[in-house]
C-alpha cells in the first residue's frame, strides 16, 4: 500500500492546532492591535495588566532568586511554574516563539516538588522548582521534535534525551519547547511548520537562530533560563540579539546524546547544547549543577568528557586579563555602527579596570568561514532536502545552497578526508596564534569580538545576506573554542549614525550590502551584545572572564 505524504500546510495545521489547544486549555491572552504595538514587546506585556503584581515579581526574578525563594518556602514551585506558563502563553501570542506545550506535566511536577520539600524539609536538587524552557530539538516524549520540518512535526518521540532526564532529576520543571528555523540551519527563526518568530525587544527584528524561539521567550521574561544548541552560532546569535548571556561549550563538555539534528550520521558538523539567560549567574548555576561529580553526565553519555565543574580557575585570583580585541571587522565583513560602539565602549571600560587589551588581527578567518559554509551545504544538502521536499516545503532563499548541493554528486571519502585534514591544520594554527601571536609573544586569556555584523537583523533580513563568520569560526567545524555572549548596550539613532557609503571601503560585495542596509532610525533600540572567547574546554574560565567584563561594564 502506497502512503500519501501530506502537504506541509496540512502538517502545519495539525501541529499548530495541537499547540494552540494546549495553551487555550489554561490561558487566553488578550488580543492586541498590531498597529499600536510598540517595538519593545516585552515592556508592553509587562505593563499591559495581564500579570498580577505577584506574577510580575516572579517572572522578572532571576534563577538564583527563584531557587532561593523556593528553598526558603517563600514561593512554591507551583506558583512559579504557573507564572512562567502564563507568560509563555502571552509570548506565543505576541512573538510566535512556542512549539510544544506541556503545562499539564509541569503543574503536576511542580506540585510533586512542593510536596517533597514539605515532607523532607529540603530540595530535591540544585534546580528544584526552576522552570526551564527547551529548544525544539530536545527530546521530551511523547512530544514531537520537529526542528521546523514537516516530516517530524507530528511524529511522537519515545526515548527521553539524556540531558532532559538529568535536568528533571536536578529539580527543573520543563514546560515548553521553542521554535527554530528549518533544520536549525538559519540565523533567523522561520520555517514552514510554525512560521516566523520575532524579537521581543524590537518587533521588526529577528531574534536570530537557530535557538531563536528560546532567545525570544527569555527576552520576553517567559523563561528564566533556556537550553539551546549551537553548531555555527545558534546559541550566541539569539542570546546576543536578545540581550542575554549564552554559553557555547566545546564538544563533549555537556551531555548531548539523544537529541534531534538536521544532519544525522556525521561527526563534522557537531552541535553542542548550552544555557541561555538574562543573568550570567544563571549560566554558572546551570553548569555547576549539570556537571557536578554527583550528576556525572560522563557516566550517562559516552562522549561527555569526565571534567567536573571547577570554580576559581583564573589564578592567581584578582589578576588582570590579557584580552585580544577584534575590531569593527573580521577581514570579510564590517559590523554596523552600534556594534562598533559596543566594541569601543567595552575596550575602554576594560582598560579603565586595568585589563590589557591587545588589538587582534583576524587570521585565516576568511578561509575558515569558506570551509564552514562548504561543510554545511555539502554535508547537509541531501540530508535536509530529502526530508522536506516530499512535503512540498518551499526552500528559503538563504538555504538555496543546500538545494544546490543536494543536486550535485555525493561528497566522496577523499573529499571528507581532505576537509578533516584542513580543519585539523586550522585548529592547530589558531592555537599557536593564540599562544604566541601577541606583540610580546605571550598567550591571551581570551578574545572579545562581535557576534554578528548587525545588532539584530530585520525580519528575514539574512535571507539574502546570511553571514555567520563572527560565530562559526569558534565551532567544532573549525577550532571548538568555548564562548559566552554578554549584553552591552542598545542601538541609538543619535549616537550610531550610518556610515558615509561614498567614502566607506567595503571588504566585499556582501559587506557593502550589509552596511547599506543599516538605518539608524529603523535599528534604534536594537539590543547589542558581544562575545568572549576562550580556548577549548575552558567553559569555567570563559564564564569567569565574562564576569570580569560585566563588572567593568557596570563600573
Amino acid at each position: 500500500m502506497i502512503m500519501t505524504i501530506p502537504n506541509y500546510r496540512e502538517v502545519s495545521a495539525i501541529a499548530q492546532k495541537r499547540r494552540n489547544t494546549k495553551i487555550a486549555a489554561y490561558y487566553n491572552p488578550p488580543e492586541v492591535d498590531e498597529a499600536s504595538l510598540p517595538n519593545n514587546i516585552t515592556e508592553y506585556a509587562l505593563n499591559s495588566g495581564y500579570y498580577t503584581p505577584e506574577e510580575r515579581i516572579i517572572i522578572e526574578a532571576e534563577p538564583d532568586t527563584i531557587l532561593q525563594n523556593i528553598a526558603k518556602r517563600e514561593w512554591t514551585s507551583l506558583m512559579v511554574t504557573k507564572a512562567f506558563c502564563k507568560a509563555s502563553a502571552y509570548a506565543q501570542k505576541l512573538t510566535n516563539c512556542i512549539t510544544e506545550v506541556f503545562y499539564d506535566e509541569a503543574h503536576e511536577r511542580a506540585q510533586y516538588l512542593d510536596d517533597y520539600i514539605v515532607k523532607n524539609g529540603r530540595t530535591i536538587g540544585p534546580l528544584h522548582g526552576l522552570p526551564i524552557s527547551l529548544k525544539d530539538c530536545f527530546i521530551v516524549p511523547p512530544y514531537p521534535a520537529s526542528i521546523g520540518m514537516s516530516n517530524w512535526a507530528n511524529y511522537p518521540t519515545d526515548k527521553e534525551q539524556v540531558i532532559v532526564t538529568m535536568l528533571r532529576e536536578l529539580g527543573a520543571i520543563l514546560y515548553v519547547k521553542t521554535n527554530t528555523p528549518t533544520a536549525m540551519k538559519m540565523a533567523e527563526t522561520i520555517n514552514n511548520v510554525w512560521g516566523e518568530t520575532r524579537n521581543a525587544l524590537h518587533k521588526r527584528l529577528t531574534p536570530g537562530g537557530s535557538s531563536g524561539g528560546e532567545g525570544t521567550l527569555i527576552s520576553f521574561k517567559g523563561s528564566p533560563l533556556g537550553v539551546g544548541t549551537d553548531i555555527g552560532g545558534s546559541i550566541r546569535i539569539p542570546a546576543a540579539q536578545g540581550f542575554q548571556y549564552g554559553l557555547k561549550p566545546s564538544v563533549g563538555r555537556f551531555p548531548g546524546y539523544g537529541g534531534r539534528t538536521g544532519v544525522t550520521g556525521q561527526e563534522f558538523l557537531v552541535a553542542v547544547s548550552g544555557p541561555m539567560s538574562r543573568s550570567l549567574k544563571s549560566l554558572q548555576i546551570y553548569s555547576e549543577a549539570l556537571l557536578s561529580e554527583t550528576s556525572a553526565p560522563w557516566t550517562r553519555d559516552y562522549k561527555c568528557v569526565p571534567i567536573p565543574w571547577r570554580n576559581n580557575v583564573i589564578q592567581p585570583q584578582g589578576r588582570k586579563l590579557r584580552l585580544g580585541l577584534i575590531g569593527n571587522n573580521d577581514g570579510s565583513v564590517h559590523c554596523h555602527p552600534p556594534v562598533e560602539r559596543a566594541l569601543n565602549f567595552t575596550a575602554e571600560k576594560l582598560k579603565a579596570a586595568g585589563h590589557t587589551i591587545i588589538p587582534w588581527t583576524p587570521k585565516n578567518h576568511d578561509v575558515i568561514n569558506k570551509n564552514l559554509v562548504e561543510a554545511f551545504s555539502k554535508l547537509g544538502g541531501a540530508a535536509i532536502m530529502n526530508d522536506i521536499k516530499p512535503y512540498g516545503e518551499p526552500i528559503f532563499p538563504c538555504m538555496k545552497g543546500y538545494e544546490v548541493a543536494a543536486e550535485a554528486e555525493d561528497i566522496g571519502i577523499t573529499e571528507i578526508r581532505e576537509m578533516i585534514t584542513k580543519r585539523d591544520d586550522l585548529q592547530q594554527e589558531y592555537l599557536e596564534y593564540w599562544m604566541t601571536g601577541a606583540p610580546d609573544g605571550q598567550p591571551l586569556d581570551g578574545i572579545i569580538m562581535a557576534t554578528a555584523p548587525h545588532a539584530a537583523p530585520r525580519l528575514q533580513g539574512t535571507q539574502g545576506d546570511l553571514y555567520i563568520g563572527y560565530t562559526g569560526l569558534w565551532n567544532y567545524v573549525v577550532v571548538d573554542f568555548s564562548v559566552c555572549t554578554f549584553p552591552v548596550l542598545f542601538a541609538d539613532k543619535v549616537q550610531d549614525k550610518a556610515r558615509d557609503m561614498k567614502s566607506f571601503r567595503p571588504l566585499s560585495e556582501l559587506d557593502a550590502r550589509i552596511q547599506a542596509d543599516y538605518d539608524a532610525e529603523f535599528y534604534h533600540g536594537a539590543p547589542v551584545s558581544l562575545q568572549c572567547v576562550g580556548k577549548r574546554l575552558e567553559e569555567e574560565k570563559v564564564l569567569e572572564m565574562t564576569g570580569l567584563i560585566e563588572q567593568a561594564l557596570k563600573a
